[in-house]
């Protein structure tokens, strides 16, 4: 079983990686989440590293097709926001987060990597579906207190805007800012009340999280990419 599963995987990776104008790459950055805990501005509230792999199928000069898997981590903290209730709850939050997502992208020109017949360079926007997984650990930054949460598997829409530009003969590079709307609020892990019946969280209020970074892309040549050698 287990070596019918792996003959079926490398005969799609090898359909793929044959297929035309097909891109690998690795992407790392800043992620950031938005919530209770952070409900303002992107990037100031403690942003933590990631890193992923991605897939591109460029399906034409415009329209493009990424999966892509990111791995990374996610933090905030009460004492670096001025919500009303960070005043008594003295609380943070960090989390591994694992994402998998495959998305839709749009070339605003006509672009593909080393082809001299479309722009060297182009802004992008994309959106598609995710799926995530989150293990929060909730901390009292008072006390040193810890409680860690369950495990949370969700689905996000992501959404966002780039750059994307050639570098050096078949590797391009992208600079990416996404955005992921969940449909939960418990990718920080607070409840609905704390031990002293203060409300914690707005339940109708999902949390937010979100990637920023650049990767650099291989574009994966064609027999038809290269050109004929003279006899």
């Amino acid at each position: 079983m287990q070596k019918s599963l792996f003959f079926l995987l490398f005969i799609l990776i090898s359909s793929l990686v044959k297929s035309q104008h097909v891109e690998i790459g690795v992407f790392g950055g800043s992620s950031y989440y938005l919530g209770e805990l952070n409900p303002g501005v992107p990037f100031i509230n403690k942003p933590r590293p990631f890193i992923g792999v991605l897939y591109r199928k460029n399906w034409s000069k415009r329209y493009a097709l990424r999966l892509s898997a990111n791995y990374g981590k996610l933090a905030a903290e009460d004492k670096m926001n001025s919500s009303e209730w960070s005043e008594f709850r003295t609380l943070s939050f960090s989390s591994s987060i694992l994402e998998a997502s495959g998305v839709l992208e749009f070339n605003f020109l006509p672009y593909q990597i080393n082809n001299y017949n479309t722009s060297p360079f182009t802004p992008f926007v994309y959106i598609g579906v995710a799926a995530f997984q989150v293990k929060p650990t909730i901390k009292n930054t008072n006390t040193g207190a810890e409680v860690k949460g369950s495990s949370l598997i969700a689905p996000s829409v992501p959404f966002g805007f780039g750059f994307k530009l050639d570098f050096i003969r078949n590797l391009g590079l992208s600079i990416d800012w996404g955005v992921r709307k969940t449909f939960t609020d418990e990718v920080d892990g607070l409840g609905e009340t704390y031990l002293n019946g203060y409300q914690l969280s707005n339940s109708g209020n999902n949390d937010w999280y979100s990637f920023v970074g650049i990767s650099l892309n291989y574009k994966i040549l064609t027999k038809r990419d290269r050109c004929p050698v003279a006899k």
